[in-house]
């Protein structure tokens, strides 16, 4: 959605712009694809640099006069991408839709760097994302295991930016210090165009957190129902309550994803997640109520994990009304308070390098080998392997977990 936000700001202008999505195609077969401009920009996550800079060089080498910038959340830790004969000619900081043309601009005079941008404060004024540049490959799998409510098509909205929360396993707080919030005729408008344009009817929020603040999402939901779509969005444990929910299923919500993280007490205070078990508990029940799926997000291979924090979750999973489980590997992302302050958190990060970086217990060749890339000081590096290993089995031989 930021590229397609981005390339919505720039065809306002007398540039030609164009959306690539090379997620599924190899790096040969990409570049093979890949028409001549006079600047490419690439949007990168943390764990996607060592493949965002080699294709990079791939640029460098067929078009040797293009100019290479990279922006989006990978970018929080410049230090990853700023070294000698590095292919990118600009680091982009933070939410460029206000720079981008500036950016474009002056593109030739830019000869390495870091461009920092200034948040736009009116999410109302920027234009839709231009979606229909990506048209015929939105997707369909927002909702678990691929279930779909309306067609086959889905699409991601946003209806806000930033996060008031700080866990501390999270790059959040450093991509953006303030919330800001779309109105909710704008949100619903877009909706509605995405209806009209392109008879999609599914939606996932992308926002860090839809439930807060409470008022605000009882009007959203009272502009979303009248629509009929179906739709899911991520919420915290707390603050939450039934009342909301019940608002939000009667306005067509499917799905909730809960950043439960762990059902340790201890684990979730060392993570500062502002929430305990009982949260957890109390608000995985309220949905079950409600009839709202809820997709459980855990963590396993955490900082301050025990073997009791491994039969406290599997008791949890167990005893818990849910339709979803979802569990990735704990890694220190760049720009989170853990990878700045491993000491603080009882960890020893063993690598910094990317390529050794991955949340996902799944991969397109099937089961990934997750490296271990931290080690927690008070325990023996295989016992917490093994154990975490242990965990994911057992996850892997349940019938409910999410592979999606």
């Amino acid at each position: 959605m930021g590229l397609l936000m981005m390339a919505a700001v720039i065809e306002r202008s007398d540039y030609d712009v164009e959306v690539k999505n090379y997620s599924s195609a190899t790096k040969k077969e990409a570049i093979a694809d890949l028409p001549e401009a006079r600047v490419y920009g690439i949007t990168i996550t943390s764990m996607e640099i060592p493949y965002a800079l080699e294709f990079a060089r791939a640029i460098k080498k067929k078009y040797r006069k293009a100019k290479v910038i990279v922006g989006g959340p990978g970018t929080v830790t410049p230090e990853l991408l700023i070294f000698d004969r590095t292919p990118i000619d600009l680091i982009v900081q933070g939410e460029a839709d206000y720079e981008v043309l500036n950016i474009l601009q002056n593109a030739q005079m830019f000869r390495g760097g870091i461009y920092p941008c200034t948040p736009p404060e009116n999410l109302d004024e920027l234009p839709y994302p231009a979606r229909y540049m990506i048209r015929g490959k939105m997707g369909g799998d927002v909702f678990a295991y691929g279930k779909r409510y309306h067609g086959d098509e889905s699409t991601v909205i946003l209806s806000s930016r930033g996060c008031p929360f700080n866990c501390a396993f999270c790059a959040a707080p450093m991509l953006t210090s303030t919330v800001r919030y779309r109105s909710v005729e704008s949100v619903a408008g877009e909706m509605r165009h995405v209806i009209d344009e392109y008879n999609i009817m599914q939606f996932r929020f992308s926002d860090d957190l839809f439930t807060v603040p409470r008022e605000r999402a009882i009007k959203m939901c009272e502009a979303i129902g009248p629509l009929d779509v179906a739709w899911r969005v991520s919420a915290r444990v707390k603050p939450l309550d039934k009342e909301l929910l019940k608002i939000m299923k009667d306005a067509g919500c499917k799905e909730l994803s809960f950043g439960i993280e762990s059902f340790d007490d201890d684990v979730l205070r060392l993570l500062n997640k502002r929430a305990t078990v009982n949260d957890n508990i109390r608000a995985l029940n309220f949905a079950e109520d409600v009839g709202i799926g809820a997709r459980i997000l855990l963590m396993v291979g955490t900082p301050g994990q025990t073997p009791e924090t491994i039969r406290l979750n599997k008791m949890y999973v167990e005893a818990l009304p849910h339709t979803i489980v979802a569990c990735t590997s704990f890694v220190p992302i760049p720009g989170s308070d853990v990878w700045y302050n491993p000491d603080k958190y009882g960890v020893e990060i063993l690598s910094r390098d990317m390529k050794d970086y991955n949340f996902y217990f799944f991969g397109p060749d099937g089961v990934n080998d997750l490296k271990p890339v931290i080690k927690l000081k008070d325990r023996p590096l295989k016992e917490f392997i093994e154990e975490s290993k242990g965990f994911r089995q057992w996850l892997f031989e349940r019938k409910d977990v999410n592979r999606g």
